[in-house]
């Protein structure tokens, strides 16, 4: 305590003259010994453990919040990745497969018969083959079609194609 009083003396000294230093020293220390002569009251268990319990439902609250935030987040996160891989598989789906139509694998496709299933593709198989016969005739310099020439035959061909990629 000594070495405080003699840092507080030094500090006073510098700020007032000696007898004005002298004195604010003597207020100061009367001022700590009233203070520590008369302790205040301290708070009730009661209170405290009150207060101690508010904290920790608040705390709690907090905790809850920070869940459920982080919840939303990871089902917002989780529903934007099933969207985008939903999206993706569709459209990988409709790219690999168009919709209505039968999925024809490259192995023995000469082979297979398409067009019993589809009426409509049935009927598109049977003009391109109508035409290929009639184009064949032309090459091989036959009349078997006297009413078309080569550039009619072409449009035709070129019409059922587009039809029947068209679906």
């Amino acid at each position: 305590m000594n070495g405080k009083k003699e840092n507080l003396k030094e500090l006073l000294n510098k700020f007032y003259a000696e007898a004005e230093a002298a004195k604010a020293e003597e207020d100061i220390l009367r001022g700590e010994q009233i203070i520590s002569d008369n302790p205040s009251p301290q708070p009730d268990e009661k209170l405290i453990s009150e207060i101690k319990s508010r904290i920790s439902v608040e705390l709690a609250k907090q905790d809850r919040r920070g869940v459920r935030t982080y919840l939303r987040t990871a089902l917002a996160a989780a529903a934007v990745i099933l969207i985008v891989s939903g999206l993706i598989v569709m459209y990988n789906h409709k790219t690999v497969k168009p919709a209505g139509s039968p999925i024809i694998s490259q192995v023995g496709i000469e082979n297979s018969d398409f067009t019993a299933d589809d009426a409509e593709l049935a009927v598109l198989a049977a003009d391109i083959e109508a035409l290929e016969d009639e184009i064949l005739a032309l090459r091989l310099g036959e009349n078997g079609t006297e009413w078309m020439n080569a550039d009619e035959i072409e449009i035709e061909l070129l019409e059922i194609n587009e039809d029947f990629w068209k679906g």
